[in-house]
């Protein structure tokens, strides 16, 4: 509905337009030695109008192409961001349903793309899962203590590292 009133008013100022030329008397006198330029009112003013739509475009068009590097930076970023946090959740579902080295693969990959701190605990839990600690040693050596669920995590990888390595030892 609005881009058929946007296309109404776009007539209807046509319309206007056209009508305000009809009893357009003046005209406009350029010089510029040793040229002379003499048009209508009217023409005058759509031409300036039209000049000022192409500096537009031609300046929107330059700031695009100046944009473009970052922009692509950003969407490869935002791809590579996507993939991991997808390869997380497909390491999480594989862990839940009993599919340890695939789940470890799974994380260990998202761990690469972005470093996520879940995907490391994922990815240690699944090894422990195993039964090879020392590559679950490794995930929860390069985690970062931050606080709240992901602690808790860490410190129930560690208490079941603690575990094994006394299992590995009797």
């Amino acid at each position: 509905m609005r881009p058929v009133l946007w296309l109404l008013l776009l007539f209807a100022l046509a319309v206007a337009l056209t009508l305000a030329a009809r009893f357009d008397t003046g005209y406009v006198l350029v010089v510029m030695p040793p040229w002379r330029l003499e048009m209508s009112f009217v023409m005058a003013a759509l031409s300036t109008l039209a000049l000022f739509v192409a500096l537009y475009a031609v300046a929107k068009l330059f700031h695009m192409a100046l944009s473009l590097p970052a922009d692509v930076r950003a969407w490869r970023h935002r791809r590579r961001s996507d993939k991991a946090d997808d390869e997380l959740t497909r390491a999480t579902a594989a862990y839940l349903s009993g599919q340890p080295a695939h789940a470890r693969k799974l994380a260990a990959s998202a761990f690469k793309r972005e470093g996520d701190q879940l995907a490391a605990l994922v990815a240690a839990h699944a090894a422990l899962a195993e039964g090879d600690p020392l590559t679950a040693r490794l995930y929860v050596d390069g985690l970062k203590t931050d606080p709240g669920e992901l602690t808790a995590a860490r410190q129930a990888a560690e208490a079941r590292l603690i575990q094994s390595s006394d299992k590995v030892t009797k």
